[in-house]
Parts: structure tokens; C-alpha cells; sequence
């Protein structure tokens, strides 16, 4: 198959999905180039795979991250039972604001 500049097909590609009608000859090289573009793309199936992987492990990442930010939530409250339990001058030695 011949490749078909990318600009005019592009063109042909935007009038296509307008509705319009194309000659003959523009539809035969808006055709040729679409196939020639399917065969070259990469397979839908490796893609759906990669995806349904990057799912599952943002999934994955966004419960743990909801666990350490309740863990953190959990240690700053100690923290600061800790901190009202000691006194003015070391709670000032420490930098711990009232």
C-alpha cells in the first residue's frame, strides 16, 4: 500500500466524519491509508492487558496510601497526647506549638 501524505488524509479523515462524500479516488486513498494505519497499530489486546494491569495497581496504591494516611492520622493524635503531657519548658525545647 502506498502511504498517503498526513495532512491529506487528515483532511479527508475531518470531511469523512463530517458526513461529506468523497470521490472515488479520496475514498479509495482514505480507505488504503486507514488499513495501512490499523496494520501498523499495535494490538488493541496488549493495551487492554497493560490497562486492566495499571488498574488493578493504582487500586492497589490508593489503599495503601489510605492506610498510611490513617496511620498518620493515628500517630499525630498520639503525638499530641504525648505533647500536652510534658511540660511548658519542654514542650518549648521541642518546638511544640500550643
Amino acid at each position: 500500500m502506498q502511504n498517503i501524505d498526513p495532512h491529506t488524509w487528515w483532511q479527508l479523515h475531518l470531511r469523512k466524519a463530517k458526513g461529506e462524500t468523497l470521490s472515488s479516488a479520496e475514498q479509495h486513498a482514505y480507505d488504503a491509508e486507514l488499513c495501512r494505519q490499523d496494520c501498523e497499530a499495535s494490538p488493541l489486546k496488549i493495551d487492554l492487558i497493560r490497562l486492566k494491569y495499571l488498574r488493578t495497581q493504582a487500586s492497589e496504591l490508593a489503599k495503601t496510601n489510605a492506610d498510611f494516611r490513617s496511620r498518620v492520622t493515628e500517630l499525630e493524635l498520639e503525638i499530641q497526647l504525648v505533647e500536652r503531657s510534658l511540660s511548658r519548658e519542654t514542650r518549648e525545647a521541642l518546638g511544640v506549638k500550643e
